[in-house]
């Protein structure tokens, strides 16, 4: 270790939120397996996180059943808790038949679409709304990006406002971050009712080839009669997902891409098979899932730290993305990088349910884009925000200006 000592994880070390990867860097150097206080373990290296994300005796944490567990402290003062049952089907917390059931009605509905159409639409819409702007944010763009697409996916009626779907959104996915306020789980409690009645409103005969059709015609396929709860709980994941995930991974890879003129030609240069390795180096150096939860079902050893059975240990993927021994200039974006075993995705039996849609995406859309916002210019790279949350990387907001030629 150099004679370093060792560096103890907060996601509190000043400066975190807006760059991660100088503190995780030093985690991983010097410390990278750790106990916390409250007996969670954390994983920083690629092959220890892989290896336990691949481990057929690892569980997830199952996100449902602590809510049930937290609602009682949560709603002691009246309330219509539902966070337990608004994510029982969220596969990405579930187990054993329950995960494979839901992920495989989730991944075959998604194969339903033709995604080139659905793609080729949502960008020509995007371009034309912000057509002829002179500056604007370019979350706000990859916003009403993934709303284009989500719309045709989810059949969703023209009167379900970008805004709605984006704040619904994003009060969900808070949902799964660490240390949120009572307060605040009120609120994401409040917008779940809320997407039941927006979902709830789009019949499965209304639309036999809309995803929601899909998911209750899948779920009779495989012997499951999913209720109409159970339907609205995978609605609001596959919402949620879709959005939140799509609008941080291409936002983050879109301004890398526009602060550098070279990377523009880049892109714009590829081919067919180099654009799927620019797609991957980017998922690599930006993916905005920077942990994932396993729980131990065994005693685990992982270097020289035995982790006991039941043990709560978070997996560092962003650390993981950046770890030298896998990755050469890990601090570097290289698109021609290959191979290039990232974890963006997670491995295993829980893999991303929405790999395959988060990478026809980008295979797809991002040479259009990328020919659109050619004319634009990161405004400054210093004003970029970002979100206080630690699961989930996210760019609240960065401005984009019009390039001015010489």
């Amino acid at each position: 270790m150099g004679g370093q000592s060792a560096v103890t994880w907060n996601p509190y070390t000043p400066g975190y939120f807006n760059d991660p990867y100088a503190h995780l860097r030093e985690c991983r150097d010097t410390n990278p397996v750790q106990k916390g206080v409250h007996g969670s373990w954390t994983l920083f290296n690629h092959q220890d996180c892989f290896d336990l994300l691949r481990s057929p005796t690892a569980r997830v944490s199952e996100l449902s059943n602590y809510f049930r567990e937290k609602e009682p402290a949560i709603f002691r003062n009246g309330g219509c808790p539902y966070l337990s049952r608004g994510t029982s089907k969220w596969a990405m917390y579930l187990n054993g038949n329950e995960h494979r059931e839901v992920r495989k009605v989730m991944v075959k509905a998604f194969k339903q679409f033709d995604l080139p159409v659905i793609l080729a639409e949502a960008v020509e819409a995007v371009n034309q709304l912000f057509s002829g702007e002179n500056e604007f944010d370019l979350v706000d763009y990859c916003a009403n990006f993934i709303y284009q697409v989500i719309r045709r996916l989810y059949s969703l009626p023209a009167h379900y406002s970008f805004e709605e779907i984006k704040e619904y959104s994003n009060m969900i996915a808070r949902s799964q971050d660490l240390f949120v306020p009572r307060q605040v789980y009120q609120v994401i409690n409040d917008w779940f009712l809320k997407g039941n009645e927006l979902f709830r409103d789009l019949p499965v005969t209304s639309d036999p080839s809309g995803y929601k059709a899909q998911l209750s015609s899948l779920g009779h396929e495989i012997g499951v009669d999913y209720s109409e709860e159970d339907i609205l709980s995978i609605m609001s994941v596959s919402v949620m997902a879709a959005f939140e995930t799509s609008k941080d991974s291409l936002s983050m890879a879109l301004l890398e891409i526009l602060s550098d003129p070279s990377k523009i030609e880049e892109i714009l240069g590829a081919g067919p098979t180099l654009i799927s390795t620019c797609v991957e180096e980017l998922f690599r150096y930006t993916a905005p899932l920077q942990y994932t939860i396993r729980v131990t079902a065994e005693p685990v050893l992982v270097g020289n730290s035995l982790i006991a059975e039941n043990s709560k240990v978070f997996l560092c993927l962003a650390s993981s993305n950046r770890d030298p021994l896998v990755f050469e200039n890990p601090d570097e974006l290289i698109l021609s990088r290959n191979p290039n075993n990232h974890l963006a995705f997670g491995a295993g039996n829980h893999v991303c349910a929405g790999t395959y849609i988060a990478r026809q995406e980008m295979r797809f859309c991002l040479q259009p884009i990328v020919d659109f916002l050619k004319g634009y210019v990161v405004a400054d790279r210093s004003q970029v925000k970002y979100a206080k949350q630690i699961m989930m990387r996210t760019i609240e907001s960065a401005w984009l200006k019009k390039r001015v030629y010489a």
